[in-house]
């Protein structure tokens, strides 16, 4: 499906940023995984704020005239679904994987919509933006977790 206007583009950060938490809250529930807890705990957490600073901001600057005037192009849903499944015989480092996976698809959307916004909804671009570079430090730092969980001598299947 392709997202032209500025409230299908929210619409989908929306899910995207809930399917997100719910991926690392069900992560923080699970046992296996405790090695991260804390950390997606928090993520799941900026989940949830990501997702009302991105609506507040659109909610602050969107006109009609916006709306009806501005259409974004090039952006599809597909290209930036998320996988959120866990099953029982994920290891930790491929959770960690996943996560990875999920924090780069969700930087390339928000890096493509702040530029695609950036002429004419510059609050938007702007909010985009910050999200996108949370998004970046999260994959790096999920990525350090996963290179210390290779390095400890646990297998990575």
């Amino acid at each position: 499906m392709a997202l032209h206007t500025a409230s299908a583009i929210i619409s989908f950060h929306s899910r995207l940023e809930d399917q997100t938490a719910k991926f690392y809250s069900s992560v923080v529930e699970n046992e296996k995984y405790s090695d991260g807890r804390e950390t997606f705990l928090a993520f799941a957490q900026e989940n949830k704020k990501q997702k009302a600073m991105i609506r507040r901001t659109y909610q602050e600057v969107i006109t009609d005239a916006f709306e009806a005037c501005f259409s974004f192009t090039d952006l599809h849903e597909d290209a930036y679904r998320i996988d959120i499944e866990l099953t029982d015989d994920l290891s930790y480092a491929e959770v960690l994987e996943k996560a990875i996976n999920i924090e780069e698809k969700s930087d390339t959307f928000c890096t493509q919509v702040s530029e695609k916004s950036k002429a004419l909804l510059a609050g938007i671009s702007r909010a985009f933006k910050r999200a996108a570079k949370s998004k970046m430090k999260r994959k790096l730092l999920l990525q350090s977790l996963l290179d210390i969980e290779g390095s400890s001598g646990k297998a990575i299947n």
